[in-house]
């Protein structure tokens, strides 16, 4: 299995930094030391898809444009040309999703280019996918850094994975596109 790894093509360096005073926490306004102690749940959000934020996202075709900010007149940041490509939803302002990809770059993306269908990237260099979800299974295939898998299930560490003919287990620290402790059924 051989895989090429994203392409993403820099088209301006330049972030625009008023975006914060557009955005309004999602639970409403607290108290100063309501929102000390809700810091860590705090989610941006305004008017927004109404979908659990964060949340994991992928690309719906090979030619999608990160920009700048939530509109056609922020500047186009980054290129991206990867379909399946997973995306971690950060914040949204009405059709407008603000993401980060798997490098640590954010920008943002309108809705109609990105689905909820689940993909995850392989990070380590070569993760091998099990037939069943133990590392004492018959191994099934080995998946090479930044290989896209779809993702099936990952009820427990291991997460059920296909790619093309390819199906089978594999361990979830080896993929990015998966919330800290989330399951799916």
């Amino acid at each position: 299995m051989s895989w090429h790894p994203c392409l993403r093509l820099p088209v301006l360096g330049l972030l625009v930094s008023l975006l914060a005073a557009l955005f309004v926490p999602v639970s409403g306004w607290h108290s100063p030391a309501q929102a000390a102690t809700d810091t860590q749940e705090t989610r941006l959000t305004v008017r927004g898809s109404g979908l659990k934020v964060p949340r994991f996202v992928t690309l719906k075709s090979d030619e999608v444009n990160m920009r700048a900010g939530p509109g056609l007149e922020y500047p186009v940041i980054w290129h991206y040309r990867r379909m399946g490509l997973p995306l971690r939803v950060e914040a949204e302002f009405e059709v407008w999703r603000k993401v980060v990809d798997h490098k640590g770059d954010t920008g943002w993306m309108h809705q109609s280019v990105v689905s909820l269908r689940r993909f995850a990237l392989v990070t380590d260099g070569s993760a091998r996918i099990y037939s069943r979800p133990s590392d004492e299974s018959p191994l099934v295939a080995v998946a090479e850094r930044d290989a896209l898998m779809e993702l099936q299930s990952c009820p427990t560490q291991w997460c059920k994975v296909a790619s093309g003919d390819t199906r089978g287990w594999m361990s979830r620290t080896a993929l990015w596109g998966l919330l800290e402790g989330e399951v799916l059924k």
